[in-house]
């Protein structure tokens, strides 16, 4: 059979997920399974940029699910950096929320 195409550089920056406390564990399923397809598309040594604008999803909880992504694409993600909004988008310490931009690049084998 063919095989999948796989790239250098994949790019996974879906719009955000919900605004309700309740499906904050739907979301995190949906970026699960967006991120398993996103590393299997990904060449061995390849970089994924993957990105959550969901403020209700923590930055540990994004960074959780991307490793079971890993996990269940049977690959190995090596986290380069994250990071988020830049310098012109401050956030509210009070409101963790607010801090909603989250972009996690990684390499892929």
């Amino acid at each position: 059979g063919n095989k999948a195409e796989k790239f250098d550089v994949v790019i996974l920056d879906p719009a955000k997920m919900t605004r309700d406390r309740e499906q904050v564990i739907p979301a995190l399923k949906k970026y699960l399974d967006m991120n398993k397809l996103a590393m299997s598309a990904v060449k061995p040594g390849g970089i994924l940029l993957t990105c959550s604008c969901t403020g209700l999803v923590s930055e540990d909880q994004f960074l959780d699910m991307l490793r079971r992504a890993a996990f269940y694409a049977g690959r190995t993600a090596q986290v380069l950096k994250v990071s988020g909004a830049g310098a012109d988008h401050p956030w509210l310490a009070h409101v963790p929320e607010s801090r909603y931009l989250k972009a996690v690049f990684c390499r892929i084998d």
